[in-house]
């Protein structure tokens, strides 16, 4: 009697069965995505004693279609998509909002055009991987050249995406903690960490992946241990971001009580201020490091949070650092009454800005480091000439108040 030779197909192990029978085994426990527990994976042995051999990628397969909520898969797939293509419109539109006014070209915005480009490559790319992952699943078996190359791509710009983070959260500590920072050369090392630096881990992943037999399959889409080459790195920065950012917030305190203001309420300005770096330095990102252990029906609600927290990311730090910044808007508003001027006679005066704009002046000159400018505070004639030559941390609090804040420029 002939028998299908006992084998391993990546997922379950596959004991000897008679020829012309159909084998069935439960659906293995760490099936991805969603897995179906109650549904049973089946493998064909034809009559002659063979695995049945997909013709489209000339490999045995084995039937896992069961084991898969198909529809639940899609929809978790459609967030993610749905999410990096809002993010790349929005950055895109951010991009040519900064290379549109020369008032708004300096250092600072340098390094918010580098992180949204990373932004967009990232996003465009994961698409396509999404797509691949739901339409051409034949693809994937097969393994081709091609699409391992798409797969270190997007690796290598995912990368740089968080580089980039970890370049301005460390561009910020810098001209924070040392006022007289030369940000041209800030601006060249933060260059060489965003784009030069993700080569070498992303190289040795490389490498390992094609050493090793047991992941150079599926396009490299499936988890394998090689990810600990790109994640350690990444979470390390993650981390190194969240303690400049807790020191930063340590340096705003303690200038603010340097100052006659009322504390408590500068205190929490400048504590909201803060927060609203998080989606900057990619610092929610930590809330997604480790998978929980929850039950089917919680294991979907997580997986749909954390696609909409990354592919939003983009989203948030556009609608933050350009849209709602209050440098931002008051440079739109000035052009649109010139354009509004120029084709009406009638017009009576410059709009007025009535956006709420915290502006942190960090001093170059100034021991003190820091002066907050709204409605109730004056700065001294000093603190104006130092401000000129000063660095500025200029974040959008958005709120309904009318506060009449003095926007300087970087």
């Amino acid at each position: 009697r002939l028998y299908c030779p006992a084998m391993f197909d990546d997922w379950l192990c596959w004991d000897y069965t008679l020829a012309g029978t159909v084998a069935s085994a439960p659906c293995p426990a760490d099936f991805q995505p969603l897995l179906n527990k109650h549904e049973m994976a089946t493998k064909i042995c034809d009559e002659n004693g063979n695995w049945f051999i997909n013709p489209l990628s000339n490999r045995t397969w084995t039937n896992y279609l069961r084991c898969a909520h198909l529809t639940d898969t899609h929809t978790t797939l459609y967030i993610p998509i749905a999410g990096y293509a809002v993010s790349c419109i929005l950055l895109l539109i951010s991009l040519v909002i900064f290379n549109a006014f020369r008032q708004l070209k300096c250092a600072r915005v340098m390094i918010h055009q580098h992180l949204f480009v990373s932004f967009i490559l990232t996003g465009m790319l994961w698409i396509g991987i999404y797509v691949l992952l739901m339409e051409a699943s034949e693809i994937k078996d097969n393994s081709p050249i091609w699409c391992k190359v798409y797969h270190v791509a997007t690796q290598y710009v995912t990368f740089c995406n968080y580089m980039w983070m970890f370049c301005e959260g460390f561009f910020l500590h810098t001209i924070v903690v040392q006022a007289f920072s030369k940000q041209k050369k800030l601006l060249i090392a933060c260059t060489v960490i965003g784009w030069g630096l993700p080569v070498l881990p992303v190289s040795a992943y490389t490498i390992a992946r094609v050493l090793d037999p047991d992941t150079d399959v599926k396009c490299w889409f499936e988890p394998s241990w090689t990810m600990w080459i790109l994640s350690a790195p990444i979470v390390l920065s993650l981390l190194i971001n969240f303690v400049l950012l807790l020191n930063i917030l340590r340096i705003l305190l303690s200038k603010i009580r340097a100052f006659n203001t009322a504390e408590h309420n500068q205190n929490r300005r400048a504590v909201k201020a803060t927060l609203i770096l998080v989606p900057l330095l990619g610092l929610q990102n930590l809330l997604t490091l480790v998978t929980p252990d929850l039950d089917e029906s919680s294991m979907k609600i997580w997986n749909m949070a954390s696609s909409v927290l990354v592919s939003l990311q983009g989203a948030a730090v556009a609608l933050i650092f350009c849209f709602f910044n209050g440098e931002v808007l008051t440079v739109l508003k000035r052009r649109l009454g010139q354009w509004s001027h120029s084709y009406d006679q009638s017009f009576m005066g410059r709009p007025t800005t009535n956006s709420t704009t915290m502006g942190m002046t960090l001093e170059e000159t100034s021991t003190t480091g820091a002066v907050f400018k709204n409605g109730n505070n004056r700065m001294s004639k000093a603190s104006i000439r130092n401000a000129k030559d000063s660095t500025e941390l200029q974040l959008m609090v958005p709120n309904h108040k009318q506060d009449h804040i003095t926007a300087t420029k970087s």
